[in-house]
């Protein structure tokens, strides 16, 4: 039976390259089981290991470039590909599983993706999200988050599959609107409404 990381490899033969890396952060991340993560089946040198031992081997290029993509954090498939889409339309990167302290309890909650900078949280709604349990605590989720001064965005199926650029297009106003918001003095993103040169070469890294 072939290991995780040498199964990653043989992947590549087939999955497109966003694909590849939602495996990768898969490997390298753990599965979640309850509040607890089990063990990942795979740290990100041994998938670069396994990359330079697969040599020129079928699949060799998308490895080389799914490899600096993958990140250890990502709960899902569409949460990897939610990050992808957003830096491939010139965003920054966003964060993975932030800490976020919120309200007087000093209450910490987890985004699936944030711009600490301009306090905007980013939120996949799986199918799971539907359960009436969790879509009320989805809700106090999101008015604690906003309490504390953060914009959540919340992303279904349908705007990552469906239309991205129109998801793409809804975190840049955010943004805009966080920026300004929260006061940051001479800092931008790039592709964001109203952002100008000397913005874009002062946004966080």
């Amino acid at each position: 039976m072939a290991s995780p990381v040498l199964a990653w490899c043989q992947l590549a033969a087939s999955l497109e390259v966003a694909d590849l890396v939602a495996v990768g952060d898969a490997l390298v991340t753990g599965r979640r089981n309850g509040r607890h993560r089990v063990q990942a089946l795979a740290t990100i040198d041994e998938l670069r290991a396994a990359v330079r031992a697969w040599g020129r081997r079928r699949g060799a290029r998308r490895l080389a470039e799914a490899l600096p993509q993958v990140r250890v954090g990502p709960e899902s498939r569409p949460e990897t590909l939610l990050r992808l889409v957003l830096v491939r339309s010139g965003l920054p990167e966003p964060e993975i599983a932030l800490p976020v302290v919120v309200g007087e309890a000093h209450e910490v909650l987890h985004p699936d993706l944030a711009y600490p900078d301009w306090r905007v949280a980013i939120e996949y709604e799986g199918e799971h999200h539907r359960d009436r349990a969790r879509w009320k605590r989805d809700i106090t989720r999101r008015e604690r988050f906003e309490a504390s001064g953060w914009r959540v965005i919340r992303v279904t199926s349908d705007d990552l599959f469906g239309d991205p650029d129109a998801m793409v297009e809804r975190v840049r106003r955010v943004v805009a609107l966080q920026t300004a918001g929260v006061g940051i003095a001479g800092v931008g993103i790039a592709g964001v409404e109203g952002a100008t040169p000397a913005d874009q070469a002062k946004r966080p890294a």
